[in-house]
């Protein structure tokens, strides 16, 4: 199984600064590193998964679009019996492979797919514009997780806590145009990028 890259696919284009207008109600931005694994449970296996979850991450699979944390890995829920793991510690996918041998399959996509952070007041209006699914608090609040599209791309959105933050998790081929859409619809409110 392979390691994340050593540097973000966004690095080039993701200068740390300020973009667009400033002030205290900015986005804030970030491409934190990620291994990133896939699972999906073996048919009939489902009992034995949530109890192999449970011994190797400290958690219950997550019900649908929900996601949880057990220790440092979060695990979304992506569709009926897929999950997407991810870690900021490398390793995730040795990891989950010993876990889950013969109970899901495991496949490495920390080099497939990105992940962007947005965080802060204007997150929401800002995901408005390109994203088709209510993300209203009283819809989609921290712990919940859809796939959907934004901006025509497809994309795993994750509320991590009531700043509001989201992770956004796209495939890597299309990362690029994705941030490029993200920093247009954010210009309004000015974007600060770590």
């Amino acid at each position: 199984m392979s390691a994340p890259e050593p540097m973000h696919p966004l690095a080039a284009i993701a200068m740390p600064g300020l973009r667009g207008a400033a002030g205290p109600q900015s986005l804030r931005v970030s491409l934190p590193r990620r291994d990133i694994v896939q699972l999906m449970v073996r048919r009939g296996a489902d009992a034995a998964f949530a109890a192999a979850m449970v011994q190797a991450f400290g958690t219950a699979p997550p019900a649908p679009s929900h996601a949880t944390t057990g220790g440092a890995v979060t695990i979304i829920w992506v569709q009926p019996g897929a999950y997407l793991l991810t870690a900021a510690e490398p390793g995730l996918a040795d990891r989950a492979a010993v876990a889950f041998a013969g109970l899901a399959a495991v496949e490495d996509q920390s080099h497939g797919r990105t992940t962007i952070t947005i965080a802060g007041p204007p997150a929401r209006e800002v995901l408005a514009r390109g994203c088709r699914i209510d993300l209203h608090p009283r819809v989609f609040g921290p712990g919940r997780a859809a796939s959907t599209t934004i901006a025509q791309i497809g994309c795993l959105l994750h509320q991590t806590d009531d700043a509001p933050s989201f992770d956004l998790t796209v495939f890597s081929t299309l990362a690029e145009p994705f941030f490029h859409w993200l920093l247009e619809a954010g210009a309004g409110s000015g974007l600060v990028i770590s």
